[in-house]
């Protein structure tokens, strides 16, 4: 049985009405002018809406709980301190952005640093406040109060008068039925006083200012400040989203309230003593002569502290027997200090804090587990630096009018930024490894910091032997290039010879020599086969010229043929022409002077090369049987005959 057999027209009214809810739904949707169109803005859910606009009754009440707890447990406060401290310890820097900064804009910041407010605080105070704030409560508001001025035109030019931070307890967003911001209330810059819940303009004195949507609500003296976007910074560090964050402190409030509780209850102990350690239990069945006895051993003892009392038990029915009750355990017995530290650590982890900077002893275990603390540590401090940086900084340079001055925080343990060096020294390495592979590296951007840097690796990898052959010919080459140079060298210093020859008359200037006419006579009073070479050059020293033909051959005659013979080098192209021949591993020994042969080494046998300009033409095994081929065979030298010694007397000389 069906429905619309009794009732026909039900299911085509429904699939009537389903059908107008729809295109009403995408008329709301689309309402705009023309033919363009825009997607709805989603406030926030309506449950959460709803807790969100109705919590600030309950909610100053939590926020001020928590705010005392972080304040009063000093596993709490000590690690968030430890934090701001490492955050601020180096202070504040100014660093120009441009190369030639504007001086009047750093002493504008340099006042405001050491006054910011009407309480003379200075900057860094009112950012340590702001700071301790965002670690405990996950919410940090901070209050820039400026002064407007009608520009004309229904705008207002603006001008900071001083910095203020915000308690979060007092502070909400101003949001409206959906859950929207910046849709609720509106305000004039100018008449504050006045708060309207349309935007238009301001209609007071003939104003006539554009009205700013108000973005905060502050209470303060039992009535709301209405405040806009660019004059509240509003910062979240563990749980950012689009109102409030979420204060850690509510993840460990358990583990918090059991400290206040311990700490309370040695406090009872020790001090207030309201509970009694023990309780004595006798067996009687009278209990007033107990007490009279009580008294008397009490009275006896205040008379002699020495006195010693004396109890009598029954043996027979064990009548007077005393039972010790204890009712409170040592703190041994309730391993109160392993309890402790262990929630202790956990508090502060979960702000990053290691024991080691907590005073804990049994943390300075060793160097390494030293390192690794202060590493996360230092990443700690380097994350809610790099908030400040990109979240506060920007808005407040904005506020002061600087432009070409940015502030930073630097870095408070030195060993961070050693560690920073070494990552970039490894990064290097890995780098240098693959151009010795052969692939190309290029720096991937410029101007930036050592530790920043990367590259960008391209290419393929060339192989082994190719690399070592265009090794060996670059070496080659540079060889070539240096003798090249010396021999520019000589011929300048012979034209400088020559310079000086000409300007003093043609004539040779000789230097004087040494000793003078009688270490001439000395000389030539030597027996011409005691003289120097033997006699061979007379006594004189002989240059380059005089070498006989079988002994080294002169270099310069090296840097004359080359100069004669075309500029063939050892290129890329000769390695490849061997490669190409089947020479896969060729280790390159010499190249004859006029670049014409080349001798080389593959798996222990020698072959020589023919060059060309095109590459290498072709291929033989090496024959050394002419001595003036190439320098790795050893010439013979003639043996000389030598002239007896003569023995002289001693007595000869006297």
């Amino acid at each position: 049985m069906k429905l619309s057999e009794y009732l026909p027209q039900v299911p085509q009214m429904t699939q009537q009405m389903s059908d107008l809810n729809k295109q009403i739904s995408l008329l709301d949707v689309m309402k705009s002018t023309g033919d363009s169109g825009r997607a709805p803005t989603i406030g926030l859910d309506h449950i959460v809406n709803t807790w969100v606009r109705h919590q600030m009754a309950y909610r100053q009440q939590l926020v001020q709980d928590l705010q005392t707890v972080s304040m009063s447990v000093e596993e709490i406060r000590g690690p968030l301190n430890h934090i701001t401290g490492e955050v601020f310890r180096r202070g504040l820097e100014f660093i120009p952005t441009v190369e030639n900064p504007d001086t009047e804009q750093k002493k504008r910041l340099l006042t405001w640093m050491s006054d910011c407010n009407v309480f003379d605080q200075s900057m860094e105070e009112v950012l340590r406040q702001f700071h301790y704030d965002v670690n405990s409560l996950d919410d940090g508001f901070l209050y820039l109060a400026k002064e407007y001025k009608d520009s004309g035109n229904g705008t207002v030019t603006s001008r900071l008068q001083e910095i203020r931070r915000l308690n979060p307890a007092l502070v909400e967003f101003d949001l409206d039925t959906a859950g929207l911001p910046k849709n609720s209330h509106f305000l004039c810059p100018i008449h504050r006083e006045k708060v309207q819940d349309t935007a238009g303009v301001c209609e007071q004195d003939d104003c006539n200012v554009n009205l700013h949507a108000a973005m905060y609500k502050y209470y303060h003296r039992s009535q709301h400040i209405y405040l806009t976007d660019n004059e509240i910074i509003h910062l979240s560090k563990f749980s950012p989203s689009e109102t409030y964050g979420w204060s850690p402190l509510l993840t460990i409030f358990e583990k918090a309230l059991t400290l206040v509780g311990m700490d309370k209850n040695l406090y009872r102990y020790f001090f207030e003593r309201k509970m009694p350690a023990s309780m004595l239990m006798v067996t009687t069945d009278d209990p007033e002569s107990l007490r009279r006895e009580r008294e008397h051993i009490a009275a006896q003892t205040r008379l002699d502290p020495n006195y010693i009392p004396m109890v009598a038990v029954s043996a027979r029915n064990q009548r007077g027997r005393v039972d010790l009750v204890r009712l409170f355990h040592s703190l041994q017995e309730m391993d109160y200090l392993p309890v402790r530290d262990e929630i202790r650590e956990r508090v502060a982890a979960m702000w990053g804090v290691t024991p080691a900077w907590q005073g804990a002893p049994e943390a300075f275990g060793g160097m390494s587990t030293q390192t690794q603390q202060l590493v996360v540590m230092s990443r700690v401090v380097e994350g809610d630096q790099r908030l400040f940086h990109e979240k506060v900084f920007p808005q407040l340079l904005k506020a002061f009018g600087i432009t070409d001055y940015e502030i930073k925080l630097p870095q408070p343990e030195e060993k961070a930024e050693n560690t920073r060096l070494s990552f970039a020294q490894q990064k290097i390495q890995i780098v240098n490894q693959f151009a010795q592979l052969g692939f190309s590296i290029a720096l991937k951007e410029q101007d930036v910091p050592i530790w920043e840097a990367d590259f960008i690796v391209s290419g393929q990898a060339v192989p082994k032997a190719q690399m070592e052959g265009e090794q060996q010919a670059l070496g080659l080459a540079q060889s070539k290039q240096q003798m090249e140079m010396q021999q520019q060298q000589m011929e300048q210093q012979q034209q400088m010879e020559q310079q000086q020859q000409e300007a003093m008359g043609g004539e040779e200037v000789m230097p004087p020599e040494e000793g003078g006419e009688e270490m001439q006579l000395m000389e030539k009073s030597i027996p011409q086969h005691k003289r120097k070479f033997k006699g061979r050059t007379g006594g004189v020293t002989p240059n380059w010229a005089d070498k006989a033909p079988n002994e080294e051959r002169d270099i310069d005659a090296y840097a004359e043929a080359r100069a004669n013979k075309n500029e063939l080098t050892l290129s890329k192209t000769w390695v490849e022409s061997l490669m190409e021949k089947g020479f896969t591993s060729p280790l390159i020994k010499e190249v004859n002077v006029d670049l014409s042969k080349m001798w080389f080494v593959q798996n222990n046998v020698d072959y020589i090369a023919y060059l060309s300009s095109g590459g290498v033409t072709h291929v033989e095994k090496a024959m050394f049987g002419d001595a003036t081929r190439f320098s790795r065979n050893k010439q013979e030298v003639p043996k000389v005959k030598t002239n007896p010694v003569t023995e002289v007397p001693i007595e000869d000389y006297e």
